[in-house]
């Protein structure tokens, strides 16, 4: 090979003194310019944008499923609107348990005054224990909800609450940290209790797990939530009557039993039989002051609870009582009969169900009337003074019972009363 010319050296010196110069400028460029990457012994993955990814991801998975979920819910869900109004508009939801039957929260003193269709929701069946009613609807078999049976798994977990509007149901996420089942004393069903929630849950929402099944009904519970479980729920829709059945009557008045009731009873729990009519089925076996705890293994504790449990009963079925006697426990069985049976039973006897006082000068005033007997069904109202009987003026209250006793079976004795400044007459039949 040939040595190349002095001018040939100096060439490539030069060129290889412009190539190492230029490498320096721009190591020297990059370190200004990224000082933090220049200076790091390792390449670390920018997790944050991923993260806001993913979270953005599991958002917009949850938006959808909510979405669908609405969607498919719209016709399994009516919504029903109730008087007094509980919430603005007053609507609730009332899943549909039964291809004619829905279920809502319905609290003593209020109605349903309107629903999906035009014609007013008529309810077939109350319990009032529970504060649940069953609602007539339009026929739709394939828009039953389908129950999630059992309870929820214990740990995290969102569920759909659904929320009534007067565009239909609402459905949004809610964050739930743990359930538990607890049993209420009323009940034979165990409730599911919600704790640890991401945001309020009303009362009346209809709780569904994320796959569209349906858990139950949201209730109050001590300043918490409970759920009235879906099994319990389709049990009371397929059980309601759709015509009224002869109603069943032991003969007995219960109260609320008070904290002063409670220590004097011996009781704990329970409501306190005020009356036991004297001709009645329970006349042999209970006592006014007696406090009924049970009645065929469920619990009671409100006057409205002894009624619906009482209003299941058939005539002629043997009721088994628990009962506390002043302080001791006692079992008791008690027949029902009709209780048109026993009004009219009742009605037949020389007692028309009125407790009065004498008022001299003035007249004879009404200080208690008995249910169903022939002064409440006269329309005798407490307070009311009888000034006059068949005509005569009203000097004892002797007189008013013995004209009663003496008209026959039909008869009616005419009694003029002064209510306020009003007079009226009105009469006392004798069925």
């Amino acid at each position: 090979m040939l040595d190349s010319s002095p001018g040939q050296r100096r060439e490539a010196r030069l060129l290889l003194v412009t190539i190492g110069v230029s490498v320096g400028m721009l190591l020297l460029l990059a370190r200004f310019r990224f000082p933090e990457e220049a200076t790091r012994r390792s390449v670390e993955p920018a997790a944050a944008p991923l993260e806001r990814l993913a979270a953005r991801a599991t958002f917009d998975e949850l938006a959808s499923s909510m979405a669908d979920l609405e969607r498919r819910l719209a016709s399994r869900v009516d919504v029903l609107r109730i008087e007094p109004e509980r919430t603005p508009g007053g609507f609730v939801p009332a899943p549909r348990l039964t291809p004619d039957r829905v279920v809502v929260l319905l609290r003593a003193g209020e109605q349903v005054v309107a629903g999906t269709s035009a014609e007013t929701p008529l309810v077939i069946g109350r319990d009032a224990v529970r504060e649940l009613a069953v609602v007539a609807a339009p026929a739709r078999p394939d828009d039953v909800v389908t129950l999630r049976p059992g309870q929820l798994r214990p740990g995290p977990r969102y569920v759909a609450v659904v929320e009534a509007t007067g565009q239909g149901p609402a459905v949004r996420p809610v964050y739930v940290g743990r359930t538990d089942l607890i049993q209420d004393p009323r009940l034979n069903t165990p409730l599911l209790s919600v704790v640890a929630l991401q945001q309020t849950v009303p009362r009346g929402a209809a709780i569904f797990a994320l796959d569209g099944r349906f858990i139950g009904l949201a209730s109050d519970s001590g300043g918490g939530v409970t759920i009235v479980p879906s099994e319990a729920l389709r049990t009371l829709a397929e059980q309601a009557q759709t015509a009224p059945g002869r109603p069943a009557d032991i003969g007995v008045q219960v109260q609320p039993l008070s904290a002063a009731l409670a220590r004097a009873s011996g009781a704990d729990r329970g409501v306190m039989v005020s009356h036991v009519q004297a001709r009645g089925p329970a006349a042999a076996d209970l006592l006014s002051g007696d406090v009924i705890r049970e009645i065929d293994g469920t619990g009671v504790t409100t006057v409205a609870g002894f009624q619906q449990l009482m209003a299941t009963r058939q005539p002629g079925q043997a009721v088994a009582l628990d009962v506390v006697r002043q302080g001791k426990p006692l079992q008791v069985s008690v027949r029902t009969v009709e209780a048109a049976a026993l009004e009219t039973a009742l009605a037949a006897d020389t007692d028309p169900g009125l407790l009065l006082r004498m008022i001299d000068g003035a007249g004879i005033e009404v200080v208690a009337l008995e249910p169903r007997m022939p002064g409440a069904r006269a329309e005798l109202q407490r307070g009311d003074l009888i000034v006059a009987i068949d005509g005569r003026a009203a000097v004892a209250t002797d007189a008013l019972f013995r004209a009663y006793r003496e008209r026959p079976r039909g008869g009616a004795v005419l009694l003029t009363i002064r209510r306020g400044t009003q007079h009226r007459v009105v009469a006392l039949e004798k069925p």
